[in-house]
């Protein structure tokens, strides 16, 4: 199976997101709550890891969406790389939602909290839109030469 050449900033940031997932859980919320900071320090402590969802879900399925438009060229091969964002967006955005909102347990024990769908809507409409800037997959020198 050919692997797709995924754009730095993506590897990066997914790192990135995956660093301060864990330095949140493990660190950082502990230390807010038991000193009982201010409420907005509050907020963005117990709302990151849906952020951080968000983005890191829309990642992965766009890797994989993209992934199986390549496996599968003869079928998936006309579909414009946009309309696999917009689906990727779509599922994470389905999963991410459906959770919040008790549909599903499947991310652990998960209480509804207005502030972690709006920083789930964030993450899934940043994530978009960095994805519509700057892409996803690196284009081939032959890409490039003929657009």
């Amino acid at each position: 199976m050919k692997e797709i050449p995924i754009k730095k900033y993506v590897r990066y940031l997914f790192g990135i997101m995956i660093l301060v997932f864990v330095l949140n859980k493990f660190y950082l919320r502990p230390f807010v709550l038991e000193n009982e900071l201010p409420l907005p320090f509050q907020i963005v402590v117990l709302s990151i890891p849906n952020f951080i969802e968000a983005i890191v879900g829309t990642f992965i399925l766009t890797g994989i969406l993209l992934q199986l438009k390549e496996q599968f060229s003869k079928t998936l091969g006309n579909v414009k790389d946009k309309y696999l964002h917009l689906i990727a967006v779509g599922i994470a955005a389905i999963y991410v939602l459906s959770q919040e909102f008790k549909f599903h347990n499947l991310g652990g024990n998960n209480v509804y909290d207005l502030y972690d769908v709006i920083a789930s809507i964030i993450g899934l409409s940043l994530t978009f839109g960095l994805i519509q800037a700057f892409g996803f997959v690196k284009e081939s020198k032959a890409e490039k030469l003929n657009p």
